[in-house]
């Protein structure tokens, strides 16, 4: 007996083996971090009277009333003039006005606990605001071209910015909709909702959507459109997992425990299905930058031994298969028809691709005060 209680007493005491060892530090840290979100929710959840608390004011800001439409009038009047006068300052100001974000944590809301008048309510606010918006920045960006204001004349940078959206924003979006939801059930975190309607522009993508369709523009309406539902649809999904995580829950949830709800598989497939137009459009992107890098260096290899041409501006746009390269160089001394046509030769070589290319060159005069100019006689 004594034997094999030595035998079992040293097993126990000899090195366990390097897989072994790993197993048990990877349970024990699986564990550690479990514990640590047990407790982080615990800490989190909410009283039953907070969350009735919340839920009513959700219920009362969310649902459609003659200020909150005030606002939203008020709100797409200052973002459609900031945008068309490009002031970013005039944008954020519009930002801090709109009501939008009420409505879509209602939404959130509503699709967590099942309160279907809750949730229609809400939809009908986001979708009478939308309305509102596209239709009154029309408006106002079609009187602004036909009047003798010289304005528009060229589409303005913070209109062009709102066109181009990217997975970034959708990661902006989520983030902000989680600090809106927690900032909302949270009292002492209201001062922090301004913030966060900075972060999630809602108002500025909706009079984009306006513009775009006052000038009949494809790219600027189908661009800021789809800014706009990704953030929709971020800050919805957002705002449905941040208050899940604070103890809110629906009946039918209670008796269905385990089960992950109704409301975030959905939300969660439009957030996927949103993230596949972003990527395709931050593929375009990178794949834009990287050719104009690549463009930008054969015209500079090929200006090289063309006196003293330096680049001073390009512009590429596409027509069917052929690249268009608008070229504006400085140079002392003008460029022959052959030494372009050369130029041109080189770039579409270096590119692989076929190129129209269209030299502006702009002189330039140089003047050293060493050296005084030579004098010409006057005509008699």
């Amino acid at each position: 007996m004594r034997s094999k209680n030595n035998q079992t007493r040293a097993e126990k005491e000899a090195p366990q083996p390097t897989e072994y060892k790993f197993k048990k530090a990877k349970h024990e840290i699986k564990a550690s971090f479990k514990q640590l979100a047990t407790s982080l929710y615990k800490s989190q959840n909410l009283t039953q009277t907070r969350q009735a608390i919340v839920i009513n004011e959700l219920i009362e800001s969310s649902s459609p009333g003659f200020e909150y439409f005030i606002m939203i009038i008020l709100s797409c009047i200052i973002t459609t003039f900031g945008l068309i006068t490009n002031s970013a300052a005039v944008i954020i100001g519009a930002m801090l006005v709109a009501p939008l974000m009420s409505p879509i944590l209602g939404l959130s809301m509503a699709s967590l606990t099942g309160r279907h008048i809750m949730f229609r309510r809400s939809l009908f606010s986001v979708l009478e605001s939308v309305a509102i918006a596209v239709l009154l920045s029309s408006m106002i960006s079609w009187l602004t071209y036909r009047l003798p204001f010289g304005l528009l004349a060229e589409m303005p940078s913070e209109v062009l910015a709102r066109t181009h959206p990217l997975p970034l924003d959708l990661g902006i979006a989520l983030a902000g909709g989680a600090a809106a939801a927690f900032a909302m059930a949270r009292p002492r975190l209201t001062a922090a909702l301004p913030g966060v309607a900075i972060a999630t522009a809602l108002m500025p993508p909706l009079c984009t959507i306006g513009i775009g369709i006052t000038f009949a523009n494809p790219s600027i309406l189908f661009g800021s459109l789809l800014l706009f539902f990704t953030n929709l649809t971020a800050i919805s999904f957002a705002g449905i997992i941040t208050f899940a995580l604070m103890g809110f829950r629906s009946i039918n949830q209670q008796k269905s425990r385990g089960k992950l709800p109704k409301s975030i598989r959905i939300s969660a497939v439009l957030v996927m299905l949103i993230t596949i137009p972003l990527a395709i459009l931050a593929w375009n992107t990178i794949s834009e930058a990287q050719f104009y890098n690549r463009a930008k260096e054969a015209i500079t290899e090929g200006l090289s031994p063309l006196t003293d041409a330096k680049l001073v501006d390009l512009v590429i746009t596409r027509e069917r298969d052929t690249k268009r390269l608008q070229v504006t160089i400085h140079s002392s001394s003008n460029l022959s028809y052959s030494q372009v046509v050369t130029l041109q030769e080189q770039v579409a070589q270096r590119l692989q691709v076929p190129i129209a290319l269209e030299l502006i060159n702009i002189p330039i005069e140089k003047i050293n005060p060493l050296v005084p100019p030579t004098p010409t006689p006057a005509p008699t």
